[in-house]
């Protein structure tokens, strides 16, 4: 039997770097134009994180879609940040956010690298643990409640238990420059998502891997990010819309009954693509590539806080998103609002 319960996206925030870079920049460290970039790729813009770190872009982003959720830190109890460019290599970036932000002792807190993917597989990770354990654990909520006697009201608060999943990136420090083909694609930022367990909300994911070291990678040890351009472009127009197809024939939902589709904005002529072989109309894939450019996790997170922000996004719309990257991954989520 299909399983109809899943997330219900309570509130949304996103940050960027503290540097914007137009391509009319972008000409002083590489022999390119804005004509020649914005013809291939649709990007005109990207932010830098010149003095921000991973993790502040992601504090911000998460305190913006706290505040719009409403949502009490004591019951954010799984924080998953996306991401394959931790400030370090341990602790976890969501360790240091959780501390920022001043959550509760008894937070699970992870990154997961997923790459452009990786906002996609942390929904997923997210709905599969609310669902698995919405009430994560009410000692910390008993603790606090001793303290002003009101146990029974605390206790009735800590059955609604939040997720905060964050997509951040900061990937400017790791391109070459003398790369024209892949330097001009990338920029830094963060978006975030507080959800909760909604027995009356949809939410089916379906994930994949093929492996592949050689399309994309960024080295451990020397990192720079080196790409087969032409390769991740079939791979992602091929893959992803086989992905939503397959995932809407299982949710026996059709295409045209999707009101947005949320792309992972990696390049103008991929999104394209995929809205084609799905015969949908341009007005139904959101695209904000032109200022942002390639944001990895980051990407799918941002797109959903900007059409927040632009009131694109109503209660009961069904939207799908996709994410595809290095790996070689790939993800797609088909969710009501």
């Amino acid at each position: 039997m299909k399983r109809i319960s899943g997330l219900k996206f309570c509130g949304f925030g996103r940050a960027t770097g503290d540097l914007a870079v137009t391509n009319e920049d972008m000409e002083h460290f590489v022999d390119t134009s804005d004509e020649w970039i914005q013809s291939r790729t649709g990007i005109h813009s990207r932010y830098y994180a010149h003095s921000r770190s991973n993790a502040e872009m992601a504090v911000e982003a998460a305190e913006k879609a706290m505040r719009e959720a409403a949502a009490d830190k004591r019951q954010i109890v799984y924080l998953i940040v996306c991401s394959f460019t931790p400030d370090c290599a341990t602790p976890p970036v969501a360790c240091e956010v959780a501390g920022r932000l001043g959550l509760a002792e008894n937070v699970m807190a992870i990154d997961l690298n997923g790459a452009c993917s990786g906002f996609i597989y942390g929904c997923t990770v997210a709905e599969s643990l609310l669902q698995a354990n919405p009430i994560k654990s009410c000692a910390s909520v008993c603790q606090t409640a001793a303290a002003d006697g009101n146990i029974q009201k605390r206790l009735e608060g800590a059955k609604e238990s939040y997720a905060l999943v964050i997509g951040s990136e900061k990937i400017s420090p790791l391109l070459d420059m003398e790369d024209r083909s892949t330097c001009i694609l990338f920029g830094d930022g963060a978006g975030a998502v507080v959800v909760k367990y909604d027995e009356n909300k949809r939410f089916q994911a379906l994930c994949g891997c093929i492996p592949n070291q050689e399309i994309l990678y960024c080295a451990r040890f020397t990192p720079v990010i080196r790409m087969q351009g032409q390769e991740v472009y079939r791979f992602a127009v091929s893959k992803v819309p086989a992905a939503i197809c397959d995932l809407l024939e299982f949710s026996e939902i059709s295409a045209d009954e999707v009101d947005y589709f949320v792309c992972h904005q990696a390049n103008l002529r991929i999104i394209d693509q995929i809205r084609i072989k799905l015969r949908q109309p341009e007005a139904k894939f959101f695209r904000n590539i032109y200022e942002f450019g390639n944001t990895s996790a980051a990407s799918v997170a941002i797109a959903l806080c900007q059409m927040n922000e632009e009131g694109l996004l109503r209660e009961g719309m069904r939207l799908v998103c996709a994410g595809f990257g290095a790996g070689l991954t790939y993800g797609v989520m088909l969710l009501t609002l």
